[in-house]
């Protein structure tokens, strides 16, 4: 055996020992190529990205400026209105979603026809602060819940959404009197028709309290403009209407208009209704007009500035006796306004984990984008659009393959 034979065999069997796993481990059994070993990587890394939607916190601060109130001009209303003074309110929210469980099934060999079902826990906890200047005592409202949403996107155009939002609402001034269980849920449907490229439309029913009051009210909206555009307008009654303008992939400018409020149970101890209720409602609702900046300073991390003007600000009082056996919308015995008064609101989103990669693809947008605009817990009041980057190429297109498509991160393209 020749030296220059016994290296050749030497090598065949160094060959031989590198590829005995590839051969009978778990891995693919055609020929690797530095490419495969690229696919290998993004599979490992598959099992742990199993989502398209992040586990997603945030908290934001809501304040006003202190106004008079004005109400109707009767002896039992201006008694009502100088025992409360003026008014002003503070709003603290903590919200939370996380995924647990996503089915996605690819539809044709374009891997942006993806059908998806995502299944989410969420969680709200909310503190309401009316502040009245005369009373000694303040009362701080609250609101806390955990509930559950599904999202099903299919057909390349259509999404629907089902949020379901059971929470505990009382007054700290006197928990164990005022606690008491309401139910909020939402349910729409989102088209955005394939012949018409950047609009869509939403129809749907919202079991609400934003308006003060217990309503059942129809939801309809549209949107002309690509969520990842540039610009795009979006309304949808009775929630909000928003001009999004989108410079680049970190930053986006927002002139808008939304409805704030809620409907509490509050302490009676104050002597506000006279009769023999321990225990009293209280509903306020209002529109914030101003502007919104949202900057994404990474991909876990994004945070908001926001201000402008509180108008059509409303307030009243109920009482179970005034309402006794009636289930429909409330009726008031003390009602109040107040003038326009600016306010502040301010606001940070944590997300974490991997997902799978959305880029491009239209419909996953939608899901993100009717997943983050009605909020869990009822307050109108979410996290921002931060899973949607503001892109002027079409990233999925560029990857042919369905399994790399499926595994690499969102975050990964910016």
């Amino acid at each position: 055996m020749t030296i220059s034979y016994s290296f050749r065999l030497i090598g065949v069997l160094a060959l031989s020992i590198g590829f005995l796993p590839q051969a009978f481990g778990k891995t693919d059994s055609l020929a690797y190529s530095s490419a495969s070993h690229v696919n290998a990587l993004l599979r490992e890394r598959s099992r742990e990205a199993k989502h398209y939607i992040r586990p997603t916190l945030w908290i934001s601060n809501f304040g006003t400026a202190t106004q008079a109130l004005t109400s109707r001009n009767t002896v039992a209303a201006q008694n009502i209105t100088n025992r409360l003074g003026n008014y002003r309110f503070a709003q603290t929210n903590l919200g939370f979603y996380a995924p647990i469980y996503t089915q996605a099934k690819f539809k044709g060999n374009d891997t942006t026809h993806l059908n998806t079902f995502h299944l989410l826990v969420t969680a709200n906890l909310l503190n309401d602060k009316p502040q009245f200047s005369a009373l000694t005592e303040q009362h701080i409202l609250y609101k806390a819940g955990i509930g559950m949403r599904a999202i099903w996107a299919f057909g390349s155009e259509h999404v629907i959404l089902y949020d379901a939002s059971p929470f505990v609402t009382g007054d700290r001034y006197n928990k164990a009197t005022t606690r008491r269980f309401l139910f909020a849920s939402t349910l729409v449907w989102n088209c955005t028709p394939r012949s018409v490229p950047g609009f869509s439309f939403r129809l749907g029913i919202t079991r609400t309290f934003l308006l003060g009051n217990r309503f059942s009210l129809p939801m309809v909206g549209f949107r002309i403009g690509r969520l990842d555009g540039k610009f795009y307008f979006s309304a949808q009654f009775p929630r909000n209407a928003v001009l999004v303008y989108q410079p680049n992939p970190k930053i986006s400018v927002t002139a808008f208009t939304r409805v704030y409020g809620g409907f509490y149970n509050l302490s009676n101890s104050d002597s506000l209704y006279f009769g023999t209720d321990s225990v009293i409602q209280f509903g306020r609702t209002g529109l914030a007009n101003g502007l919104r900046l949202d900057v994404r300073a990474s991909k876990n991390f994004s945070f908001f500035l926001s201000g402008g003007m509180a108008a059509n600000n409303k307030i009243w009082l109920y009482s179970s006796s005034f309402n006794q056996g009636t289930n429909r919308p409330l009726r008031h015995f003390y009602d109040a306004k107040t003038v326009s008064t600016p306010f502040i609101h301010v606001g940070v989103s944590f997300r974490f984990g991997k997902a799978k990669n959305s880029a491009g693809n239209t419909l996953m947008y939608d899901v993100f984008d009717l997943n983050n605009t009605i909020d869990p817990g009822d307050n109108n009041d979410g996290p921002g659009n931060g899973e949607i980057r503001r892109s002027g190429k079409n990233d999925a297109k560029k990857i042919q393959y369905r399994d790399v498509s499926d595994l690499i991160e969102e975050t990964d393209l910016y």
